[in-house]
């Protein structure tokens, strides 16, 4: 029994539109869309970021990390 070959043929599709007013429209939306989805993301990366920096404590971190910058930087400041 011979072995039939398969030709695998690859197309590619080109969409071709007439319309510069339909191309307008659609890059409007697409652009819409991403700029509508990326502050979407990213007001919502930053409210779980706000709420787990706000369930730990770090205003012993910081304050001592503060008071160490106001102290050096005290001696160095010319109050007029």
């Amino acid at each position: 029994m011979p072995e039939e070959k398969t030709k695998v043929i690859e197309k590619y599709y080109i969409e071709v539109s007439a319309s510069h007013r339909k191309k307008f429209f659609s890059g409007l939306l697409n652009g819409l869309g991403y700029g509508i989805g990326l502050t979407l993301g990213t007001s919502i990366f930053f409210l779980f970021l706000g709420i787990l920096v706000s369930r730990i404590d770090l205003q012993p971190i910081l304050g001592k990390f503060l008071a160490g910058v106001i102290s050096a930087a005290q001696p160095h400041l010319n109050i007029k």
